[in-house]
């Protein structure tokens, strides 16, 4: 997958970053912390062959799924997730 753009942001004294992956038409949203996924979430969007990924980067649908990455570290999504386990 081709790294298409890195969004630094900093919760609970913890610096973790939204990473934008793409590959095989399939755009990936995912957080990590300390160079590993933060959590088990990834959130993706399937553009149609003809599309450039790069070009939809500053869209409003694409900011918003950066924000949902960001929310589910901010509400610990994974660690509720978890709690059932």
């Amino acid at each position: 997958m081709k790294l298409l753009k890195k969004i630094s942001f900093k919760f609970e004294e913890k610096q973790y970053e939204i990473r934008i992956l793409f590959g095989n038409n399939t755009i990936n949203f995912a957080a990590f912390y300390n160079n590993h996924p933060a959590n088990g979430y990834r959130h993706q969007i399937q553009i149609p062959k003809n599309m450039d990924p790069e070009k939809l980067l500053e869209t409003e649908p694409f900011k918003e799924m950066i924000e949902l990455s960001k929310k589910d570290i901010f509400e610990k999504r994974w660690d509720k997730t978890m709690a059932f386990f």
